[in-house]
């Protein structure tokens, strides 16, 4: 089987999951630096109208808690499907196995 995560993904991984759990202050902040990233790649400045739009219609970028939510899914997917590295298929258990 393929392996959807690459050599670099356990730091990200962990990263994510400390991001899943992380405050609104810090997470703002991050979108923050969301919206400075897309104004450089728009080239536009920073009190122009329509950033949001750009960054969700033109970029299809996700807000933070969306894409944390979203590499949460790709990660137990990953898990579930037999397509993730083998130490994070040990530390998956299904919800259902649980609770018996």
């Amino acid at each position: 089987m393929t392996n959807l995560l690459g050599p670099t993904e356990p730091c990200r991984l962990y990263c994510i999951t400390l991001l899943a759990v992380a405050p609104k202050a810090l997470t703002d902040e991050l979108r923050g630096e969301l919206n400075a990233a897309a104004r450089v790649v728009s080239g536009t400045r920073k009190y122009d109208r329509g950033l949001t739009r750009l960054r969700h219609s033109v970029l299809h970028w996700l807000h933070v808690t969306e894409r944390v939510a979203y590499k949460l899914g790709v990660m137990t997917y990953g898990c579930l499907h037999g397509q993730a590295p083998q130490y994070l298929m040990e530390r998956s258990v299904c919800q259902s196995l649980m609770s018996h």
